[in-house]
């Protein structure tokens, strides 16, 4: 409103200016007197480009002034007015409406959900995992904007504080089947302490990305402490290439043994495929190839080079044992 009231005093300096000199050429150089009322009248229609004609001026100067003033109403009326209009009035209440749609909390009777108390990289593949199991969730965000955005991407998201009882009051979390605390260490300790306020028996499950935080969080009344970071550390470290080649159970499908393989230090590097004999030997299929980070089907003529790692399967009955 500021930019508007702004722009709405350039534009009346602007009228002004132009009936005085309107009245100006109209006694000096035309001849004519007018009221100041038909100076103001005639700079309004000629800057809209109305121009009835009534009003005219037929000197060479009148008729230039004509032009000029003009000119200037095509900008500042034709072309600056509807964008300042858009930018400053009419997009900022479009916002407001959307931002006003975004639910404050979830229906009545709600029972049996998931809440997800952050969007972060980890929420988009949980909520996944979430809707193959047909469980329903609610996501909690405090800023308007991105929950604005997220409720216009079909998501059920509630604007409120983390930290607030009234937030988890209106998502019903005594009747929630989980509550996911996903921020930073300091901000899941204290979404714990707010739900065990509300709701003793919630089970809640909150990640540490410390070590030190995953007492603090299971003293605050953690259901589970995930130390994601320690994890995928061990996870990293196993597959670290030993001087001894081992293969690493990574999946099982119905009756199939899926395992990781390292080719370096074994005799199967520098070959290809066709030449390992796996299939004849230990009745185990390379059915994919890891090189530079990509996975790769495996074809009879593919070349095992040191630093390549091999997906095998086998029967459950029949692991894949060391090389």
């Amino acid at each position: 409103m500021r930019a508007l009231v702004k722009y709405f005093l350039f534009l009346t300096v602007v009228i002004i200016v132009s009936t005085v000199i309107f009245q100006v050429i109209m006694q000096l150089v035309e001849g004519q007197s007018h009221s100041w009322v038909t100076g103001f009248y005639w700079t309004l229609i000629t800057m809209s480009t109305l121009g009835y004609g009534d009003v005219t001026f037929t000197t060479d100067i009148g008729r230039l002034y004509t032009l000029f003033i003009l000119s200037i109403g095509i900008v500042l009326l034709l072309v600056v007015l509807p964008f300042a209009f858009i930018r400053y009035l009419y997009a900022p209440w479009v916002d407001a409406q959307l931002r006003m749609r975004t639910p404050r909390e979830i229906p009545l009777g709600s029972e049996g959900h998931v809440i997800n108390c952050h969007y972060d990289d980890i929420a988009p593949g949980f909520i996944r995992r979430l809707e193959q199991e047909g469980i329903p969730f609610n996501i909690i965000e405090s800023d308007i904007d991105e929950a604005a955005q997220l409720y216009h991407t079909g998501l059920p998201v509630v604007t409120g504080d983390v930290d607030d009882r009234a937030t988890y009051e209106a998502l019903r979390v005594q009747q929630a089947r989980m509550v996911f605390a996903n921020h930073s260490d300091a901000v899941n300790t204290n979404i714990v302490l707010t739900v065990r306020e509300v709701a003793p028996e919630v089970p809640v499950v909150a990640l540490a990305n410390h070590e030190s935080a995953a007492a603090v969080l299971e003293l605050s009344g953690a259901t589970h402490v995930l130390p994601l970071k320690r994890w995928l550390g061990e996870q990293l470290a196993n597959r670290i290439d030993a001087t001894q080649a081992q293969s690493h159970v990574i999946g099982k499908y119905k009756d199939l043994l899926i395992a990781e393989l390292s080719v370096r230090h074994t005799p199967l590097a520098d070959m290809t495929i066709r030449e390992t004999k796996l299939r004849e030997i230990l009745g185990v299929n390379i059915i994919g190839v890891w090189a530079r980070g990509q996975l790769f089907p495996a074809r009879p003529d593919t070349h095992l080079s040191p630093s390549s790692r091999t997906a095998t399967s086998s029967p459950a009955r029949r692991p894949p044992q060391s090389s």
